[in-house]
């Protein structure tokens, strides 16, 4: 007789791949599942957003700096598998509110010398 070694599948409604991060209309920014989970969002209180006019380009920094200046506030799901920030004023100052820049992103994780650890989105690739 063979033996077996099953594991039980509970996480029904996950989507694990979905590394991405997306700009909504209602200007939030949302972490997707895999995205949420890999880079351990979920330890975070708050984010730095950046922004490059030129190449259209966002940058996240979390944190946990809760006096860190400018930092919105992540919001983090019900299930604790994604979050959200509500970033209106960043996307009017930056006159991020046009359709073409809704949609899902893969972010780019980089290390700059200024700002340490970032996620960076650009706005206009449509390789989602």
């Amino acid at each position: 007789m063979e033996i077996y070694n099953f594991r039980k599948f509970t996480r029904t409604g996950s989507r694990r791949g979905n590394y991405s991060i997306s700009l909504s209309p209602s200007f939030s920014f949302g972490f997707l599942s895999g995205f949420y989970r890999k880079e351990g969002i979920k330890n975070y209180k708050k984010v730095i957003l950046f922004y490059d006019k030129d190449s259209k380009a966002v940058a996240f920094q979390f944190t946990n700096d809760l006096e860190s200046e400018g930092a919105f506030t992540v919001i983090h799901g019900k299930k604790q598998s994604t979050g959200s920030v509500t970033a209106r004023s960043f996307v009017f100052e930056n006159d991020l509110n046009k359709k073409e820049y809704f949609g899902r992103r893969t972010p780019k994780k980089i290390t700059d010398n200024e700002f340490g650890e970032l996620f960076i989105i650009h706005l206009l690739d449509n390789s989602k």
